[in-house]
């Protein structure tokens, strides 16, 4: 509700209140399917200008799920937003082996 009325900073102080809770939950096999709170972290930490940011939060999530999509196509665009084009290319390649279909669909307003 925070990002719908255009309360960022709000919406970022939630999302990273909900990575650390969800950073706590027990182990579970097989895994729950819980909403994705550090990928729209990374995305409104984008929005917001904070590339480098969300670059740390994207990382973060690939620690934990390797390879996920979706925070590969995020780290790419916070790797462009620091002009780290090489970097980014890198990223984008192991984003288009991750997501075999519409690789170039995504934008940062659909990781939140």
């Amino acid at each position: 509700m925070a990002l719908a009325k255009k309360d960022n900073a709000a919406a970022v102080r939630m999302f990273r209140e909900a990575v650390a809770v969800q950073d706590t939950l027990k182990y579970d096999e097989p895994q729950d399917w819980f909403f994705p709170v550090r990928e729209s972290l990374g995305g409104v930490l984008l929005m917001n200008g904070d590339a480098k940011g969300a670059e740390q939060v994207f990382r973060e999530d690939l620690t934990k799920n390797l390879r996920n999509p979706r925070s590969l196509f995020g780290l790419n665009q916070a790797l462009k937003a620091q002009d780290r084009n090489s970097d980014a290319w890198f990223v984008e390649q192991e984003f288009r082996k991750a997501w075999k279909v519409g690789a170039g669909d995504l934008k940062v307003e659909d990781l939140v």
